[in-house]
């Protein structure tokens, strides 16, 4: 009987549960950068030109951590899943090496495996300051909310495992020969196999010229570089 009591109980408590909104798509567009026909100047080490992909998402930036209840999210960029009137779902990440992507935790680093609860979202308030943890267990039935921490509604890029891009990047000079690196990046990850190091004489001509991307080398010595976008990688003139 007390089997069949606590089973209609969890049942009546998950049915109560908010859901998390899964009804947004990021945007992925193409990318060219510098503008053609522009002058740059780049340091040693910095990118020539870029292109490719790359997907804008909107989300929520949150400047400070925020404990909330025994959940702790830290601060940073947390990506938008869905929305719904007034609010907006992101997700999260429990670990990451970035320091400006939101990860969340439950109190002593682990989710409460015991009990069963799971966050599944984050939900932000959009007309007034509010920040919801959605989450499912036995435990809990309802968002656990707080409104002392301010954050922000904005967008910003990130690379997907299908975007692709292509990059050159100044490698420095010795004497007359200016040297460039070729990158090719599937999502955030480098494609050793497609790398590669090229070296231009400046006494020969000014232009450095790699798979369809044009530069023409105005000034140039072994800490920066400056020059001109005559074409981007499949982008001319």
């Amino acid at each position: 009987m007390k089997k069949v009591v606590f089973a209609a109980a969890l049942a009546s408590v998950l049915v109560g549960c908010a859901s998390v909104e899964h009804n947004y798509t990021p945007v992925t567009r193409q990318i060219s950068v510098p503008a053609l026909s522009s002058t740059q100047t780049r340091s040693l080490g910095e990118e020539l030109v870029r292109q490719g992909t790359e997907t804008t998402t909107r989300g929520v930036w949150l400047p400070e951590a925020n404990q909330i209840g025994a959940f702790e999210l830290s601060s940073g960029f947390y990506r938008m899943t869905g929305s719904e009137d007034e609010y907006i779902y992101t997700s999260f990440e429990i670990n990451s090496s970035n320091p400006e992507v939101g990860t969340l935790r439950m109190g002593g680093g682990l989710f409460d495996q015991g009990s069963g609860t799971y966050p599944q979202g984050i939900r932000f308030n959009t007309e007034r300051q509010q920040t919801c943890v959605i989450a499912q267990g036995v435990l809990t039935s309802q968002p656990v909310c707080d409104t002392e921490h301010p954050y922000m509604v904005t967008e910003r890029g990130f690379l997907t495992s299908n975007d692709f891009q292509q990059t050159l990047i100044y490698s420095g000079r010795v004497g007359d020969r200016i040297r460039v690196s070729y990158r090719e990046f599937s999502g955030s990850l480098a494609r050793p196999a497609f790398s590669n190091d090229a070296e231009y004489d400046l006494s020969e001509s000014d232009i450095i010229a790699y798979r369809g991307a044009r530069l023409r080398v105005i000034e140039a010595n072994n800490e920066t570089i400056t020059y001109e976008v005559l074409s981007n990688f499949n982008l001319g003139n």
